[in-house]
């Protein structure tokens, strides 16, 4: 009997190890790989800024019966605030961003000059606005790019005789600008940026008729400006990359 036991015991725990080394070997599961969000930049956007512009004007001095210049000619400084907004759109393909932008700024530019006979001009620009194409690199949420297009302005010469007659002339002006500047998407709609641009509206003349009659007047006015800015841009989701 005691033999019999022994044997009964010794057949069950070989039927267990036998079924135990038949079961399936527990399946291996790699740990989730950590999720890398990458920037869109692609879409629609609005915004606004605001600067600070300085740079030069040179005003010469022609006759306007022979179109030959006086020999006067006068440099002078001119700065002020800018501010305004801006719109456009952004393609993205690949790391290469593509866009089309306008702004539209009031300003408070202003300068000019005095000689000792109190004769002189004086400048403003209380508006300008410009459309540009963009092209920039984009490094996840952060851009840097460059831009250039056609710039205008309301710009205004005062010719002053005397410092006592004052004559007025405005003109819309075209010009070119080009600049560069970095943008930084700190959530998935909202940018920052900073951008500075070089703007040349060309030279042009305007002619006197009281303040200095029989003489016409060259001016050519330039400008840096440095800007910072806010921008929503609509759409443009972060896209998950496993």
């Amino acid at each position: 009997m005691k033999k019999f036991a022994i044997a009964a015991a010794a057949l069950v725990v070989g039927t267990v190890s036998a079924s135990a080394a038949d079961l399936a070997a527990r399946p291996y599961t790699k740990a989730p790989v950590p999720v890398a969000a990458v920037y869109n930049w692609t879409g629609f956007y609005i915004g606004g800024q605001v600067g600070y512009a300085w740079g030069d004007n040179r005003t010469t001095e022609f006759f306007t019966a022979t179109g030959l210049p006086t020999g006067f000619n006068q440099n002078y400084n001119t700065d002020g605030v800018v501010g305004g907004i801006h719109a456009g759109y952004n393609w993205q393909f690949g790391q290469f961003v593509f866009g089309l932008e306008g702004d539209v700024e009031g300003a408070d530019i202003k300068g000019g000059y005095r000689l000792a006979n109190l004769n002189g001009t004086d400048y403003r620009l209380d508006a300008q606005a410009s459309i540009r194409g963009r092209l920039g690199v984009a490094f996840n949420n952060s851009l840097l790019y460059v831009t250039g297009g056609a710039a205008f302005a309301d710009i205004e010469h005062t010719y002053v005789r005397a410092n006592t007659l004052f004559e007025s002339i405005s003109s819309t002006r075209t010009g070119w600008t080009v600049g560069a500047g970095w943008e930084y998407g700190f959530t998935p709609n909202w940018s920052a940026r900073l951008e500075y641009r070089y703007t040349d509206f060309g030279s042009y003349r305007d002619r006197s008729t009281f303040s200095f009659p029989g003489f016409t007047y060259e001016d050519h006015p330039v400008y840096h400006t440095v800007r910072g800015g806010i921008s929503y841009r609509f759409g443009g989701p972060v896209v998950a990359k496993y």
